[in-house]
Formats: structure tokens, sequence, C-alpha cells
């Protein structure tokens, strides 16, 4: 009688513990608050993404979700540092910037990370969950700085640790600057970024609010200038009138512009080139200064550039540990090199 007893006991607690996982299997819906501040419902865990957003490209690889990508923006995939970091990538869809619900809907994707909102509310009005991630904050960046690393470990929890760690590495990159920056008595300087993604010379930045504006300014100590321009295309007569005492280059196009600009007149003539003050920031799976897995790296190789009398960090060791830890790549030195001074991988060109 006891043996069937325990027999029956054990029974019951398979079946009790085989519930909680089938519970745990179902799919949940969740809520979340996007960066421009819409409620979403969604399932948790969505096993087929569109990434139209370029702020939450690598980190969807660099967490551990490549599995559940669909596709991506065609600029991002036009980047042969993706295929280095992730050789699937290869397999993405290619995605334009304001593609159809038809075209989501079509390939069975149940949910879009959309880089304005209001691509996300149009998807959303035609029966596709998507969300807003953007490089854009309210009244600056810092409030929102976490924010895309956040939601991705709301909607998928088996990222919290490695979003953890990854938080942990910002701030700690943060604290490297502004602990020492912060006991210096800092020269007031302007600063002029250079979006290079496309070949539009120096007249093409970010404005107010952006995360490059919060990077300059909060931590760096500088004035920003993209912030004091009308739109993100300002004229050169706009930018001679400012006269940045730096500029910093990124993108894919940052060689040809610094080239261009420093051999043109009236460019060449701003202080920042006559004073060797123009500066590349290095490119990866997606452009060093967006909020992605290099944002910390980005800080480093700033604050070495900015304030070489302060900073001399290990980029190129850096840079091998960080890639080596989010896309289990091993990076040579000639990869990195190429990286860090704003070029694609040999085999490339």
């Amino acid at each position: 009688m006891r043996k069937l007893v325990y027999l029956l006991l054990m029974l019951f607690v398979s079946l009790a513990l085989n519930a909680c996982k089938d519970f745990e299997d179902e799919d949940q819906m969740i809520t979340v608050i996007d960066m421009v501040g819409d409620e979403v419902t969604l399932m948790e865990n969505p096993k087929k993404v569109a990434v139209i957003a370029r702020a939450a490209a690598d980190m969807m690889i660099g967490f551990g979700l490549g599995d559940v990508v669909d596709g991506m923006y065609q600029s991002i995939l036009d980047n042969p540092w993706v295929e280095v970091f992730y050789p699937n990538a290869a397999n993405f869809h290619s995605y334009d910037y304001n593609e159809s619900a038809e075209l989501f809907l079509s390939r069975g994707v149940d949910f879009v990370l959309a880089p304005e909102k209001y691509i996300s509310e149009e998807l959303r009005a035609n029966g596709v969950t998507a969300i807003t991630v953007s490089l854009y904050g309210t009244p600056t960046y810092e409030s929102v700085l976490y924010k895309i690393a956040d939601l991705i470990a709301q909607i998928w929890p088996r990222t919290e640790d490695k979003v953890s760690d990854w938080k942990e590495k910002l701030d700690q990159a943060i604290d490297d600057i502004t602990s020492v920056l912060d006991t210096k008595t800092i020269t007031p300087r302007t600063i002029h970024y250079v979006r290079g993604d496309k070949d539009r010379g120096l007249g093409y930045t970010d404005t107010a609010g952006s995360l490059v504006e919060t990077v300059y300014e909060s931590y760096f100590g500088l004035t920003y200038l993209g912030k004091s321009f009308e739109s993100n295309k300002p004229s050169i007569e706009e930018i001679m009138l400012q006269n940045p005492d730096i500029i910093v280059v990124g993108g894919a196009y940052q060689n040809k512009i610094i080239n261009d600009a420093s051999t043109t007149e009236p460019q060449s003539l701003l202080d920042a080139f006559v004073n060797n003050q123009v500066f590349n920031i290095p490119l990866g799976f997606v452009m060093w200064e967006q909020n992605s897995i290099a944002l910390p790296l980005f800080l480093y190789d700033q604050a070495n550039k900015l304030y070489p009398e302060y900073f001399n960090f290990n980029i190129a060791n850096k840079t091998q540990i960080l890639f080596k830890e989010y896309f289990d790549v091993l990076l040579s030195d000639d990869d990195i090199n190429r990286m860090l001074h704003g070029f694609f991988p040999i085999d490339s060109i």
C-alpha cells in the first residue's frame, strides 16, 4: 500500500512539473512602452522579427537573438562587417526603410522594430505589431540611454544576463571618463558631428535630442553644434559661421568626406582642419556612435582623441575582447585596425 501511495505521489509530481513547463512554454502577452511613449501589447518572445531600426540591429545579434531575426533594413546589410560578426546574416531578408505591412504579413513576421513613430503606427494600424526604437530622446537622449537594451530584455527575458552585463560595461565607460574630466578644468570647445553613412559632405548631422549630443555634451563637456542648426542638413555657410573647434566623422564615407573637405575651400579653412582636430569614428556591425554593442568602445575611442592628455585606453584590445564576448568572433589585428580607421574588411574591397 505504501509503495502504491509513493508511486501515485511521484506521478502527481511529474504531472504537475510538466504542466508548469507547458504553462511556461505558452505564449504570454506583455505590454511595453517604447521610445516614443507608445504603449504596445505583444506576445513575449516573438519568433520572427524584422529589424528596420539600426539602433537595435547589432544588439539583437549580440544579445543572442539572431535566430529570431527574419531580416534587416537593407542599409544595415550593405555593411560588409555585418557578415564578419554574424555570417548567417547572408540569409536575412533585405527590407526597405518604410516597408509595407503586407510584406511583413506575407513573410509571417510577428514583430517589427521600427525607427520612427509614424512607421510603427502605420504598421500597427494594418495588423503588424511594431514598436519604435530611436536614436533621439526628449529633451535629451540621456534619459533613454538604456531603453533599447531594456526593451529587448523585457520582450525576450532570456537576454537579461547579457543585457545587464552590457549596461554595466557602458556604466563603467561613462564613469572611467567622467570621473577624470570632472576633476579637470575643461577649455570650452565646440564640436560638429558628421553622419557619414551617406556621401553628403560635412552638411549631414544629428540634431538636438540625439545620442551623440548627450555623449559629447554630458560626458565630454563639449558644446554640440548639431542642436543649433535648423535641420540635420546644415549648409556649408552655416557650418563656416559656427566654425567648430572639433569635427568628428562616422559612417562608411568618413574617409572620403574628411579627405574631400580637407582639400577643398572653404571647408579646409575651418579651425578644426587648420588645428588638426578632425577625427574619425570606427565602424562595426553598425556605426559605433549609434546605440549599439560598441557604444562603450565609442566612448573610450573618443576620449583618447578628444583628450589625449588625460586618456590612453587600449582601444584595439578592448575591441577584440568585447566583440569576442558578444559575437564570438576573434578579430585579427588587421580587422581591428581597419575598423578603427573607418574601413571595411579587406576581403570586401
